[in-house]
């Protein structure tokens, strides 16, 4: 079973890398008709792959390249590296779902036997959601300090009080959306990326989702929460900074950790409550489950409550851009095989159009 958990993570590792980012907005954005799919595209569109958007922003700012898939904050940082050019932008959230313009990007797990000791805890952190948004918007430097403050060792902030305003809040698409009303949607964006690479996740079973009903007994003295760097810990923001019990008059220690780090605090039941990729949280929610199992303690396995994050990827250009303009095109993207090459690969897809590595 060890042997298990660790392939698990190790693999996951790479899905979760390169997926807590930050957010904002440029202020030269431009949609297009990027967000019309009037037909059906036929062509390739070719994938300049960097690490990080450090990679990919100086061949933007010196002109190599004119295309990019970037998070934000890189997407509004552009604007101060290069302020003689004008970015538009097409909203990737937006491609990939007209209606909603978002898609299930960062889940909050929490372990069964805590929503099953605290029957309240997911209704208490749903009803604080929207005050702590507002908070965010209304004190971002103290939301950034917050964040940064709860920082492991060594890890570089992606967050920018200078950057975080209440502008880029609302770019952010932070808000609760319940195990419930999401199950749709978390299942329908699993199945996309599955399509793109049937290694990126596994389809949850129902008893993934909290519905009310939790099992396992356990008695608390704290309560842990462990949030990768960037938007996902954003999202709980206020919660940092007022050490919130959520509603459960226990002590509350909040972690915020590297996003490649994420992965192993689940799979080893290291926390209590973490937020997490909906990809990663699917895979290794199996895992943790089989393994509780085979030990007769389902109660500490990880139930899906709520959604906290829904996408933040733009499609980023130094001229007025629509999908149909990227055919033929390079485009600068970051994390081969990871979240935001699978999402834009799915939103290409969708206009018949395929992603291969540059020359």
């Amino acid at each position: 079973m060890k042997k298990l958990l660790s392939i698990t993570i190790s693999a996951l590792l790479c899905l979760s890398a390169a997926f807590a980012v930050a957010c904002g907005k440029n202020e030269d954005a431009d949609t297009g008709d990027g967000g019309k799919q009037d037909a059906e595209i036929t062509g390739t569109v070719y994938a300049k792959y960097g690490e990080s958007a450090s990679d990919i922003l100086p061949l933007m700012k010196t002109g190599k390249l004119h295309y990019a898939l970037l998070p934000e904050p890189a997407a509004t940082k552009l604007n101060s590296l290069a302020p003689d050019t004008t970015f538009y932008r097409l909203d990737l959230q937006e491609l990939y779902d007209a209606d909603t313009k978002a898609y299930p990007q960062a889940v909050m797990m929490i372990r069964s036997s805590l929503l099953n000791a605290y029957k309240d805890l997911a209704a208490n952190i749903a009803n604080s959601f929207a005050d702590n948004v507002s908070w965010i918007k209304e004190n971002p430097a103290d939301a950034v300090a917050a964040v940064n403050g709860k920082l492991e060792k060594g890890v570089t902030p992606s967050l920018a009080a200078g950057v975080i305003t209440a502008e880029v809040v609302d770019n952010c698409k932070i808000f609760w959306q319940s195990a419930a009303d999401a199950k749709d949607s978390v299942n329908k964006y699993l199945e996309d990326i599955i399509a793109i690479d049937a290694k990126a996740s596994v389809k949850p079973q129902d008893d993934f989702f909290y519905n009310g009903t939790a099992e396992g007994d356990k008695t608390y003295d704290k309560i842990t929460v462990y949030a990768p760097d960037g938007a996902p810990a954003l999202a709980i923001a206020k919660f940092i900074n007022d050490n919130y019990d959520l509603g459960t008059g226990l002590k509350v220690e909040y972690h915020v950790v590297s996003s490649g780090n994420i992965g192993p605090v689940l799979a080893g039941g290291k926390g209590d409550i973490v937020v997490m990729p909906v990809n990663a949280a699917a895979k290794l929610y199996l895992a943790n489950y089989a393994a509780n199992s085979a030990l007769g303690a389902e109660g500490n396995k990880y139930m899906m409550a709520g959604v906290v994050t829904h996408g933040n990827l733009y499609i980023v250009s130094d001229q007025k851009i629509s999908v149909e303009d990227l055919k033929d095109k390079t485009v600068g993207v970051i994390g081969m095989g990871l979240v935001p090459d699978l999402t834009f690969k799915a939103v290409l897809a969708k206009y018949g159009l395929e992603l291969s590595v540059a020359d």
